[in-house]
């Protein structure tokens, strides 16, 4: 074994606090960007946009960023609003920025788990179906010497088999 590779929500922190924390961070960009989709309300349920479109476009169903572009699209257009490939852009950088800010919420074990595999001579690596970016962190980007996400990866994780008794 060369190589040791970890999840990244709910194996090394708590997968809420920091989706938390960019949601709020997002809430004034998001304003100023879209201020008839934020004075309505709809921006605060775009999760029925992501499940939406993952029925309708499954080949984006796992890359979070592509869903969140078009969600914010389909809901500024609802909306009488038009956002440029470049807001949008812009739009998906900073909440993947925010959402990556994880070094905070790291469970207590992980750095000196991780620090003594390092020290043994692995390889460490995170592979997530989610969307944070270990290198986006000043914390938790010296613990991984790579990341691949859902997106990274062209697909979703597989739903588990459901197991049977006996």
């Amino acid at each position: 074994v060369a190589c040791i590779t970890f999840d990244l929500d709910e194996t090394c922190w708590p997968t809420m606090p920091p989706i938390d924390a960019a949601r709020r961070a997002m809430e004034p960009l998001l304003a100023e960007a879209m201020p008839r989709s934020h004075e309505s309300g709809a921006l605060a349920s775009l999760g029925g946009a992501f499940r939406a479109l993952r029925e309708e476009r499954p080949l984006i169903a796992h890359d979070m960023l592509e869903l969140r572009a078009a969600a914010l699209s389909r809901v500024a257009e609802e909306h009488g609003e038009a956002l440029s490939s470049q807001q949008v852009a812009a739009l998906g950088e900073a909440f993947i920025t925010a959402r990556s800010q994880t070094g905070d919420h790291l469970f207590t074990d992980v750095a000196g788990t991780v620090a003594r595999l390092r020290a043994a001579g692995y390889v460490v690596g995170a592979i997530t179906d989610g969307n944070a970016d270990v290198a986006r962190d000043a914390l938790t980007a010296p613990l991984f010497d790579f990341a691949i996400t859902a997106a990274d990866a062209g697909r979703r994780r597989l739903k588990r088999p459901r197991q049977r008794d006996g």
